[in-house]
């Protein structure tokens, strides 16, 4: 196949200290050789990143890096915890988002070794644990989309998505997706009372995966009290969720952030 060079935009409140290398030879361990040689550099709008894709054509090259440059942004955004968008087009808009301190935009500057382990992560997932990739990447959509009732559902598709495959094997979990929930978070915290961000709040779960019903069947009417209801939900379901996955891959997986050389065991311990 040729080799093709793919320009992404990654727009979002962050940009680099100047320009960045990465030769990420894990993804060649991994039989991968897409993601062999990354070039990332500032732009308006965040970073500029130019990656190189073996490919039979140059749509199916820019499918390719659109893909894999999106897992990446996944493993970074659940590190750094911002919004970042991933396009072949700028985004130049995104600048107006961006919070301001004396007229000038306030943007996260991500380190080289950031990107090195987001990289990394992504591949080591992608093998080995593709549905906690997959939770991620529906946690980095509600942080970028700017429809309030598709962030809620994308920051409670993450949870839902890593308590179906993951929950402890108990009579109560057999009954449906919340109960699922209740016992990852018993699993992964202890005792309702010891639960961060809804310690103690026994009705959370129920109440928002009701919200989450409503949304997806297209219960829920569109009117402002609804989107009142929901946009100020949404500053706790992120908060959940972001520490959810957050444990779950310190705890269950055994990664910690910003680590390079940490790796997953060749065959899960986690049970289904």
């Amino acid at each position: 196949m040729a080799t093709w060079e793919v320009e992404l935009f990654i727009s979002g409140p962050i940009t680099i200290g100047g320009r960045i290398r990465l030769n990420d030879e894990s993804s060649l361990h991994l039989g991968n050789p897409f993601y062999t040689d990354i070039d990332l550099r500032r732009v308006p709008s965040g970073v500029l990143a130019n990656l190189r894709a073996p490919a039979t054509s140059n749509q199916l090259a820019n499918q390719a890096a659109l893909l894999f440059g999106g897992r990446m942004l996944d493993a970074l955004a659940i590190n750094i915890n911002l919004s970042l968008f991933v396009s072949l087009f700028e985004r130049r808009i995104s600048e107006r988002r961006v919070s301001r301190t004396d007229g000038s935009p306030v943007k996260r500057i991500v380190e080289q070794k950031e990107w090195h382990a987001a990289c990394e992560l992504s591949h080591l997932l992608a093998e080995r644990e593709p549905t906690f990739l997959r939770a991620l990447g529906w946690y980095r959509k509600g942080l970028y989309t700017e429809d309030p009732f598709d962030s809620f559902l994308a920051f409670w598709t993450s949870i839902e998505i890593v308590a179906s495959k993951y929950h402890p094997s108990t009579n109560r979990a057999k009954t449906g997706s919340k109960s699922q929930i209740w016992e990852s978070f018993k699993d992964l915290w202890g005792d309702i009372d010891e639960w961060p961000v809804i310690k103690g709040d026994t009705h959370w779960i129920d109440r928002n995966h009701e919200i989450r019903n409503h949304i997806a069947h297209g219960v829920a009417s569109i009117d402002v009290r609804q989107v009142e209801t929901v946009v100020e939900k949404l500053g706790t379901i992120k908060r959940v969720a972001h520490t959810f996955l957050k444990d779950w891959k310190m705890h269950k997986l055994k990664l910690k952030d910003n680590s390079p050389t940490a790796a997953l065991p060749e065959t899960s311990t986690l049970t289904v």
